[in-house]
């Protein structure tokens, strides 16, 4: 009995052993098929369902999706529009339960691809599902507010992605399932199925998205997409749940439709100065009215890159904001095909739209043309003016602005002195060490104790942290604060400007203030009212035309006409004045060279001579200039008969600079050009005379100097080119005059000692021939010493005019031929 009793135990623990094997081979093979499924069978629950249906607003879908009745989605292939992700939210959120919808591809398309020096973004086809609160980006994963799995195997939470399901593909049924039951243990969780089976463990929501309404999203690309929100699934799950369209009414939010009471949508065309508000003020008011859906070039840029699509950072001179460069390196896209596209789509979805065109929108035949395309009986067109003083709640903003721009740059200075104090501090104390370190050396050399030498070290040790807690104890980037001058700013500078130059100057003429008459069935005005609002634009538009050039101006007949004139007579000037140098050199020479004189008797007659050139200088000097009838005749020489190269270089820049102002007023013939702008001289210098106007030949630095050498007769004043002449165009023989009178005032400063009165003139400036010229500019006669340019240089060289009147050998001599030998100066 004792040993039955003993054996007992012992087939109790074999029991115990066999029962426990089996629970063991349970755990292992629950181990080896995946974790555990948690979720369990939906309750029956009788609170009151939805009773609005669950569909895709208009305003919740891009422009380049077509949606059905049946919950099919299909998406835009051509223009350019098969690169860009199409995107839809459903217009029921949930903010509690467990609910689930459903996706399956039906269709996979290959559209045709034009010409691409990168390709297009891949994958090519895509589809995204999940989950997003309302107002978010239509493209799914592209905001912190988004949660999605995608046909790649990706699941993606706070725009960050990471693979952690298993990819899908057309025919497969896929359902995601949000998880917002308090009392589940996968609470706050997202999950992925496809043909009923999970193919992604519960992901969980950011802590962002935490007591937020989510709406069930889709986004997807070159594909087309069935949706199934209805109460009964098409694949069962391994466990029951119900669908978003079969939500409790309590578990969910519903967005109301928008379409309006009395089914006329909103086309609103915004219309603002350039630089004035603009995009920053449209900004604000999609904020306040949410239901509008922006048509502009920025927004089809933002949705490429949110598609996948990239282009260099670097922006050439085209780029704007109202009409920015897309350089995507996609056919399509880069020949504007895509706005094309998206613009004849627009009109045919009614929705709430803002046609964002800051040019075309401040002219009146292109505003009439934007509401052609709107001419449907379901739109009401709206053009909504903001010009003027801004509201006090957007010069806030503007202000803000502004401070941030500066304490920007402030922290920027602080922090280069900062740096430059640190670096000078390290390069001291690593002095000092050297400086230690050779103190240190010669005390050994010395003799000196090691103890002493260990204090010393101490105490060096101690004085470098000092001196490093002292660069540490540095204080904070001063506050700045905006001055009373910049308190008065309505507008901060844009870092990028609405327009090019080249548009707004091709433009701006024509802008004006939205009318009735043109078509819209309302004129809003957002900052100031009408009136105010058009005398705004008349000063802005008349102060623009002081500044801006015009770079399509043509110039006259009657300008051409007159530049030959002038050109004939100037070569004939400088004939008449080597024709009298060449006879007073021949009379001379003959003087010089009569039979029987002698030697004393020449000398008696070349004083005699110089005598009466003296004489006759004096009777010339005391002529008053202005009163000479005949400039080639004024006591038997020609008045400008000591015209140096600088004289006739100056004659020809004051009568164009004079010439120039006269017709540029003739040939814009507006009242509100007034004339020739200080900053462009040059540039009409340039389209008039097809020449250019450079300081440097001048001896000069800037145009305002290039002014004050003819200041005798131009001047700038109130920024333009004037002129003190009140002499027509029929006396060109007073420049010479006037020249005259310079060159006597020059020599005589010059006698003073007045080097200031000296002037350094490139021969180029008359080389210059104005392009297409009949009468061609004659070469001048430079001052004995004056480098001719290469130029005029048989094979480029140098050559030196002589005391002759003419350049030795290959340049002119006295007698209008070639001789002499060459002289060049390196």
């Amino acid at each position: 009995e004792a040993k039955t009793e003993e054996a007992k135990p012992e087939e109790d623990k074999k029991d115990e052993a066999e029962t426990e094997e089996p629970a063991a081979d349970v755990e292992m093979k629950a181990e080896s098929e995946g974790p555990v499924e948690k979720e369990k069978d939906a309750p029956a629950d009788k609170r009151a369902g939805l009773k609005e249906p669950v569909t895709f607003h208009a305003p919740d879908t891009t422009l380049n999706v077509v949606p059905s009745s049946h919950g099919a989605l299909a998406c835009l292939t051509d223009g350019g529009v098969q690169y860009l992700i199409a995107g839809a939210r459903a217009s029921v959120g949930l903010k509690a339960g467990r609910y689930l919808f459903e996706v399956k591809i039906i269709e996979v398309l290959n559209p045709t691809e034009s010409w691409s020096r990168k390709g297009g973004p891949a994958p090519r086809q895509l589809v995204r599902v999940g989950f997003s609160t309302a107002g978010s980006s239509l493209v799914l994963g592209e905001s912190e507010d988004h949660v999605c799995f995608d046909t790649e195997g990706m699941f993606t939470a706070k725009k960050q992605s990471e693979e952690k399901s298993s990819k899908f593909g057309r025919d497969q049924i896929v359902a995601v399932l949000l998880n917002l039951d308090p009392k589940s243990p996968n609470k706050n969780t997202v999950s992925l199925f496809s043909n009923g089976e999970r193919v992604a463990q519960p992901q969980p929501l950011p802590e962002n998205l935490h007591g937020k309404p989510l709406f069930p999203h889709v986004s997807f690309r070159n594909v087309t997409v069935q949706t199934n929100f209805s109460a009964h699934v098409w694949k069962e799950l391994p466990f029951k749940c119900r669908t978003v369209g079969g939500a409790a009414a309590a578990d969910a939010v519903v967005t109301p439709s928008s379409e309006p009471k009395d089914g006329k949508y909103e086309v609103v065309l915004p219309v603002g100065l350039p630089d004035e508000g603009t995009f920053e003020w449209l900004d604000t008011f999609l904020a306040k009215n949410p239901q509008y859906v922006e048509l502009s070039d920025r927004k089809v840029l933002e949705w490429a890159a949110a598609s996948g699509l990239s282009r260099p950072e670097k922006r050439g001179w085209k780029h704007c904001n109202d009409k920015p460069e897309f350089n995507f390196g996609v056919g399509g896209m880069d020949d504007f095909s895509v706005r094309r596209m998206l613009n004849s789509v627009a009109p045919i979805v009614p929705r709430h739209y803002v046609v964002m065109e800051v040019q075309k929108n401040l002219q009146e035949s292109e505003r009439k043309e934007t509401l052609k395309r709107f001419s449907f009986p379901h739109f009401k067109q709206v053009a909504l003016v903001a010009m003027g003083e801004p509201s006090k709640e957007y010069m806030q903003l503007q202000h803000d602005k502004l401070l941030k721009i500066k304490q920007e740059k402030e922290d920027q200075v602080w922090q280069n002195k900062q740096r430059e104090k640190l670096r000078k501090r390290t390069i001291e104390l690593r002095q000092k060490e050297i400086a230690a370190k050779r103190a240190a050396a010669a005390a050994a050399a010395a003799g000196q104790s090691e103890e002493k030498k260990d204090g010393e070290e101490e105490k060096k040790d101690e004085e470098k942290k000092g001196d490093d807690m002292e660069v540490e104890e540095e204080t904070e980037p001063p506050k700045v604060e905006l001055t009373d001058e910049e308190k008065k700013t309505w507008f901060a500078p844009p870092a990028t400007p609405d327009l090019t130059s080249y548009m707004l100057e091709k433009a701006f003429a024509n802008f004006s203030i939205p009318e009735k008459s043109e078509g819209f069935q309302e004129v809003r005005f957002a900052w100031q009212s009408e009136a105010p609002s058009k005398e705004y634009l008349r000063k802005w538009v008349t102060d623009r035309k002081r500044t801006t050039r015009i770079d399509d101006l043509a110039p006259s007949q009657a300008f051409q006409e007159k530049l030959k004139e002038w050109q004939k007579l100037f070569s004939e000037w400088q004939s008449k004045q080597a024709e009298h140098k060449a006879a007073a050199a021949e009379k001379a020479a003959e003087g010089a060279s009569a039979e029987g004189s002698a030697e004393g008797s020449a000398e008696g007659g070349a004083e005699e001579e110089k005598a009466d050139g003296e004489e006759e200088q004096k009777q010339v000097a005391k002529q008053d200039i202005m009163s000479v009838e005949d400039v080639c005749n004024a006591n038997g020489a020609p008045l400008f008969k000591e015209f140096s190269f600088e004289d006739w270089a100056l004659l020809q820049l004051r009568f164009e600079l004079f010439l120039l102002q006269h017709f540029f007023k003739a040939d814009v013939n507006d009242p509100d050009h007034p004339g020739v702008h200080e900053n462009h001289i040059a540039f009409y210098y340039t389209k008039y005379f097809k020449k250019q106007l450079n300081p440097k030949l001048y001896g000069v630095e800037s145009m305002m100097d290039v002014i004050k050498l003819v200041a005798d007769t131009m001047e700038v004043e109130a920024e333009m080119l004037k002129t003190h002449l009140t002499v027509g165009l029929d006396d060109l023989a007073r420049f010479v005059k006037i020249g005259e009178t310079s060159r006597r005032e020059r020599e005589r400063r010059l006698s003073a000692g007045d080097e200031t009165a000296r002037v350094k003139i490139e021969p180029l400036v008359l080389q210059q021939q104005a392009a297409g010229s009949v009468i061609p500019q004659a070469v001048p006669a430079p001052r004995v010493g004056v480098v001719a340019p290469a130029s005029w240089q048989p094979g480029g060289q140098r050559q030196q005019w002589n005391d002759k009147g003419g350049y030795s050998k290959g340049g002119w001599n006295d007698k209008g031929g070639k001789g002499g030998k060459w002289q060049r100066r390196w």
